[in-house]
């Protein structure tokens, strides 16, 4: 019998998603912040979640993304 209160499968999903929605969000604010134009990938695109069309942009993402690993993913 299923316990009462115990997330359920479908509530973990959501809960990935919708903080996978809302980092994606956030990345793009800091990314604007930055000047660095982005945008939100839809249909699943297999090259990433985030668009930026302009490839002299690379190295201030990937500095961003370190920082933040640095910053949130350390043990």
């Amino acid at each position: 019998m299923e316990k009462p209160n115990k997330p359920t499968d479908e509530d973990r999903m959501i809960q990935k998603l919708t903080e996978h929605k809302n980092l994606i969000g956030w990345m793009l604010t800091l990314f604007q912040k930055e000047n660095i134009q982005s945008e939100r990938t839809y249909k699943n695109d297999p090259k990433g979640d985030i668009y930026y069309p302009d490839e002299k942009d690379t190295e201030k993402v990937k500095e961003i993304v370190r920082d933040l690993n640095k910053k949130y993913n350390t043990k």
